[in-house]
Parts: structure tokens; sequence; C-alpha cells
């Protein structure tokens, strides 16, 4: 099911840090992240053919779900922040949906 909002970020991590950061995204930021109201889902990627190396997709509920209490007060990279390249965040809000014929 797709939903009308998403939050799209993509990082870069220095590689000293790399599987601490994963590590401490998987097992504690997205879970932080997705006990925020208005928060539906979660997916992380890796780039396989250029930069930058991550990448995470959120499906919201709406754009209010970016501006509450619980979001503001887990939302940033912690002890993650020294080692946070060419970071970039972006909302998509749905223009179209196509599904094929069955």
């Amino acid at each position: 099911m797709w939903h009308e909002v998403i939050l799209v970020t993509t990082v870069d991590i220095d590689s000293s840090a790399d599987d601490v950061f994963n590590r401490w995204y998987n097992e504690k930021h997205l879970p932080e992240i997705l006990a925020c109201p208005g928060f539906i889902s979660a997916a992380r990627y890796e780039c396989e053919t250029g930069q930058p190396r991550y990448m995470a997709i959120y499906r919201l509920e709406n754009e209010n779900a970016l501006r509450t209490p619980e979001m503001k007060k887990v939302r940033g990279w912690g002890d993650m922040f020294p080692y946070v390249r060419n970071f970039h965040e972006r909302i998509y809000r749905k223009r179209f949906e196509m599904t094929p014929e069955k």
C-alpha cells in the first residue's frame, strides 16, 4: 500500500564507523523513529553504484509526523554525528500511482 508522504534521507558515513553506525541505526535509531506518532514504516538501503552510500525511506501519515515532540526528541544523529558526511533529507508527496493489470 502506498502512502501520501515519504521522508527520504541519504548519508555517507566515515568508513571507520561503518559497523557501529549500522548497528546503531538498525537497533536504536529506527525503533525510536518508528515509535513516533505518524510514522508507518521504514526501510534502509545501501547504494550499489555510487554515493551517498545509505538511504532510508520512511512512510508517514502526513508531514505533521516530523513535528511531534516525540520526533523532535529522537531526530538527528546523536553519537554518530562526527562520522556523518553528505547528509540530505527530502520529503516527497505522491503524485501518481499505477499497479499492474492482473
